[in-house]
């Protein structure tokens, strides 16, 4: 009896230590990949063990704003479970590619045996891939690009994302009509293009006018400087759609000129600050693609294609839309960072195969 006992709890010791850095998710599947052609097959996810402190390099477009935050806890965190080593490069902002260039050679001076690309353009860094990158494979980051160069993908299709609020204001629509400021980000940086052409096939036909749209980089002044010109010059507004940023500018200056009550607000993606404005009901809607998911899932994607196992190209969360109605049942830990979270550039592996 003893023995047994003993014997069991060896093997539960030993299941624990074998899936104690593990992850485990429903995730869509998209065949063929890098496409966002078909519709994506939903399955079951579950991370893998890293047989050697891999040297991974993440390169973001930013680290202004809450999402890549997030995407950058979800990383370091699976970085540390997996004992790995991860270097992580910001760009500084959309309009930096000559910077990023540099770093996917600062990458390959580094050792990198992998690198994940959150590119800021969609086709103007893979051409150049080949031959920066050297021999070392490349995973698409969060950011949709051409597949030129391209190993796998862990994204969602930004298209989908505009789609989801083009949806949500037809619906809304219905009741009265609606004069939307459109402030989506940088212009044909990060997706925004995407965003806006799901977003005005959705509202073709319905009784909403896009008054204008005000491109600018995901900087908060940036964007609450765009906000305040756009409000003077279109004082009949009932409702803003934007990123993330621009909502984060838009709660506290729409209560500073007193018209939180007279215009909405909807975000094309989720940050920290949204979150809590879809919680004191300040924010009608916004997407999530579970931000800090993707981080996991692109270093475990690294990990599998360096170790030569099965992998699926093409991956990412499924897109979740929030309102103040259904945020009891939203999961946060996929999607944003802890509150105390601070950017981390490094993770040092611990294993002796990296001495």
């Amino acid at each position: 009896m003893m023995r047994n006992l003993i014997r069991l709890l060896g093997i539960t010791l030993l299941f624990t230590v074998c899936y104690a850095n593990s992850f485990s998710n429903r995730i869509n599947v998209w065949s063929p990949p890098f496409s966002y052609s078909t519709p994506p097959e939903e399955q079951s996810y579950r991370s893998v063990t890293a047989k050697k402190a891999w040297r991974l390099c993440a390169l973001y477009p930013h680290l202004k704003d809450s999402y890549w935050l997030s995407v950058n806890y979800g990383m370091v965190e699976q970085a540390r479970l997996s004992n790995i080593e991860l270097q992580v490069f910001d760009a500084g902002g959309y309009y930096s590619l000559a910077t990023q260039l540099e770093q996917i050679q600062q990458c390959r001076s580094w050792g990198a045996d992998a690198i994940l690309l959150g590119a800021i353009s969609f086709d103007r860094i893979n051409p150049q891939l080949t031959e920066l990158a050297g021999n070392i494979p490349v995973l698409g980051l969060i950011n949709e690009t051409i597949p030129q160069g391209i190993s796998a993908r862990v994204g969602v299709p930004w298209r989908e994302m505009g789609i989801n609020v083009g949806q949500f204001l037809a619906q809304r629509s219905q009741h009265h009509p609606l004069k939307v400021l459109l402030l989506p980000g940088p212009q044909n940086r990060g997706g925004t293009d995407l965003v806006e052409q799901g977003f005005y096939k959705e509202i073709a036909g319905h009784p909403i006018e896009v008054v204008d749209i005000a491109w600018g980089d995901n900087d908060h002044e940036a964007q609450r400087n765009l906000l305040q010109q756009m409000l003077e010059q279109h004082p009949d507004i009932n409702l803003i759609a934007g990123s993330a940023v621009a909502i984060e500018a838009a709660i506290p200056e729409l209560q500073l000129h007193k018209l939180a009550d007279n215009v909405d607000l909807v975000s094309f993606y989720l940050s920290h600050e949204v979150y809590r404005g879809l919680k004191r009901h300040r924010v009608l809607m916004a997407n999530s693609d579970q931000m800090v998911l993707q981080g996991r899932l692109s270093v475990d994607q690294a990990i599998r294609l360096l170790q030569k196992e099965p992998l699926l190209q093409d991956i990412g969360p499924k897109i979740l839309t929030l309102t103040p109605e259904n945020l009891a049942d939203f999961d946060i830990h996929s999607s944003l960072s802890p509150g105390e979270f601070r950017p981390e550039y490094g993770v040092h592996s611990t294993s002796a195969t990296n001495k």
